[in-house]
């Protein structure tokens, strides 16, 4: 085999098609595939080999299912271009909880957060706690103005006799002003 970046001449190019004409997958038959698919389904992958689309297709749905918490780790940390030892260190020292609100949380009950403008990973959150931060759109001045009026909602500056006394006044009005009307 040569050696990799090695360009092909036009003769050799023509040589290499060749070695595959009329060759048939060992599987590739009358009959189709040994689990009965129709013989139409098998396509030329790009070595040359015929497949039979529909066992790839079931192979493949098969491996996903057995996989599925490897795979979806390994798309996650991907997303992102984190290396997976980073990303063990990060859940070890966070002891496998939100970064907000200390939450234990398994593995498939988390997202990796990381700030939008760098692409940056910054920790691993709840959905709840990733999802605030979205919400407040990573700007820490609108935290501290949520974190200000939950510590000192407007309402505890209100006196009550004088909301009640404009309450009853506006009750007054709306009560005559429906007696006038008639």
């Amino acid at each position: 085999m040569p050696k990799k970046g090695h360009k092909f001449t036009a003769e050799q190019r023509a040589n290499l098609s060749r070695s595959h004409l009329g060759q048939l997958a060992w599987n590739k038959g009358t009959g189709g595939c040994k689990r009965g698919h129709d013989p139409s389904l098998y396509s030329c992958g790009p070595s040359g080999v015929y497949v039979c689309l529909g066992c790839k297709r079931m192979n493949g749905a098969k491996y996903r299912a057995v996989h599925k918490k490897s795979l979806s780790l390994k798309n996650r940390i991907a997303r992102y271009g984190l290396p997976r030892a980073v990303f063990e260190a990060l859940w070890k020292a966070q002891k496998g909880a939100c970064a907000i609100c200390h939450i234990e949380f398994a593995q498939q009950e988390y997202h990796i957060d990381h700030d939008h403008s760098t692409g940056v990973v910054r920790g691993i959150l709840c959905v709840a706690c990733n999802v605030g931060l979205g919400v407040f759109k990573d700007m820490p001045q609108l935290l501290m103005n949520a974190l200000a009026y939950l510590e000192c909602p407007p309402t505890q500056s209100l006196d009550e006799d004088q909301i009640i006394s404009e309450v009853s006044e506006d009750l007054q009005f709306v009560f005559m002003g429906s007696t006038d009307d008639d």
